[in-house]
């Protein structure tokens, strides 16, 4: 141990990427387990959910489904602007409602 440390200035220490084992490196490929969810309570019925059957099989009871990649960030950025649409389609049919009952 001692020679180690008498020596140690002198190491040449090679880190060019030539010289890194890309075997080693390399990502090895197997098997993915994945584990259950974790229980939670169903926001519609207040019901204790526990593992993916149960998710399935209460998404499907109440006619849900699981958000695709981006939906979710789609209704953060566009939420508000279709909500606001959908409120003036709303008023706008009731005052048509409003109007037509007060011409007879």
């Amino acid at each position: 141990m001692s020679a180690y440390k008498e020596n140690y200035e002198k190491i040449k220490w090679n880190r060019s990427p030539r010289h890194v084992n890309k075997k080693a490196s390399a990502r090895v490929l197997g098997p993915y387990v994945q584990g259950d969810y974790e229980a939670y309570e169903c926001p519609i019925t207040g019901d204790l959910i526990d593992g993916k059957r149960e998710h399935e099989q209460n998404l499907a009871k109440h006619g849900c489904r699981v958000h695709e990649k981006g939906e979710f960030e789609d209704v953060k950025r566009y939420g508000r602007q279709l909500y606001e649409a959908e409120l003036d389609r709303a008023i706008d049919k009731a005052v048509e409602a409003a109007a037509h009952e007060i011409d007879w």
